[in-house]
């Protein structure tokens, strides 16, 4: 059993059952949100990007195809490529034979040459390049089998559990699938990559050859970035197989949204279902931080320590999504006065209960930002004699 991949399912189980009994609950001055809109497409999931939680689902956890919604990963490999120093924006790509023959959208590389990444990038998050998402990933990779793989284990990482990848640009081939869920959760990761933002909010591109002296016009599917306020993402996709497909994402103040449609009819309809449910959720739930990651919320005696005392902390950020009419959040935290040494790095020492009005919504372990070891009998008694004759 992997007991990693039925944890993740959990959690994400606990959290949506938690926020439907948060709304469904008569908080003190405030009502449950209407109703979500009427949603074409065959699947469909709506998170918060911050905190992480879903507010809308329809059949997100149905295997479908997804079409060059497909490149989102690619980029996402690519990105975190980058951020980790394995390749270079001026890394000159080739291309050979396969690129060449892939066909569907595409660029029209030729074999033996070759484009920088940064025009890759651009060719696969504009153009939906087909092509350049085989060269790319061929680059990272060494091999398309072996880029593949990468794209899997990835997925697993993140816990895309409906979710397979045979290529890295999504042309129709077996066992290449996803659901709306996973989707949501590529894109929840993929937010946090300011890069590939940067690349999936371009609206056109002109920069790359056209091999006549000129250049190509790549204009990006994605009719949101152009209609949408705050939208700067992600990635559309169409085959006859998979329909309509995308992941979409806006941001408005502090809070930022993500939706996955599947399988919608025509592209007109996967516009109105992602801008729709975008907007039901900006006008109807809002982010609340509690705390950024590693805020010390206070501090614990070590008896029989090295130091004193130790710094109590939340590892990762505290953040909630709450319908936009709760009412006031607070806080109460629960922390022993002393605690016994050795204190190990991420000992659970309390807990932050965060209440709207008089309901508990959340529970936040509070740990040990550093261990404390145990200090000898030998320091004891040194200790205690200079405090004695001093």
């Amino acid at each position: 059993m992997d007991f990693r991949k039925t944890w993740q399912h959990l959690f994400r189980a606990s959290q949506l059952a938690l926020f439907l009994a948060l709304i469904s609950s008569p908080i003190v001055g405030a009502q449950s949100p209407p109703g979500p809109p009427p949603i074409n497409a065959k699947a469909a999931e709506l998170v918060d990007a911050n905190s992480g939680q879903v507010l809308y689902t329809k059949n997100a956890q149905q295997e479908l195809p997804m079409a060059s919604v497909t490149k989102l990963m690619t980029l996402y490999i690519a990105v975190r490529a980058i951020e980790r120093h394995q390749i270079r924006l001026h890394d000159m790509v080739p291309a050979d034979e396969e690129a060449y023959r892939i066909g569907g959208s595409q660029i029209w590389l030729e074999p033996g040459e070759r484009l920088s990444v940064d025009q890759m990038l651009k060719a696969v998050a504009v153009g939906s390049a087909n092509d350049a998402a085989y060269a790319l990933g061929t680059y990272i990779s060494g091999s398309e089998a072996g880029f593949v793989q990468q794209m899997n284990e990835t997925a697993k990482a993140l816990g895309m559990t409906h979710t397979h990848f045979s290529n890295p640009h999504g042309l129709p081939q077996s066992n290449h699938y996803s659901s709306a869920h996973d989707l949501a959760i590529l894109g929840e990761k993929a937010v946090k990559l300011p890069l590939l933002l940067k690349y999936t909010s371009l609206w056109e591109d002109r920069s790359i050859r056209n091999g006549k002296g000129g250049t190509l016009w790549l204009v990006n599917h994605n009719r949101l970035l152009r209609t949408y306020p705050g939208a700067d993402g992600l990635k559309t996709g169409f085959t006859r197989e998979a329909g309509y497909c995308m992941v979409a994402t806006a941001k408005k103040g502090e809070t930022r949204m993500v939706v996955a449609i599947l399988g919608a009819p025509t592209g007109k309809i996967r516009a109105q279902d992602a801008a729709s449910l975008l907007t039901w959720g900006f006008q109807n739930f809002r982010t609340v931080s509690i705390a950024p990651a590693h805020k010390i919320m206070g501090y614990v005696d070590v008896r029989r320590g090295v130091e004193p005392r130790v710094a109590a902390w939340v590892v990762d950020p505290v953040l909630l999504t709450l319908p936009a009419s709760s009412g006031h959040i607070s806080q109460a935290l629960t922390l022993p006065q002393e605690v016994q040494a050795p204190v190990r790095v991420g000992q659970a020492l309390g807990h932050l209960e965060i209440k709207s009005g008089r309901h508990v919504i959340r529970s936040v372990s509070i740990v040990a930002a550093k261990q404390v070891a145990r200090t000898t009998i030998g320091a004891l008694t040194w200790k205690y004699l200079w405090k004695l004759f001093t």
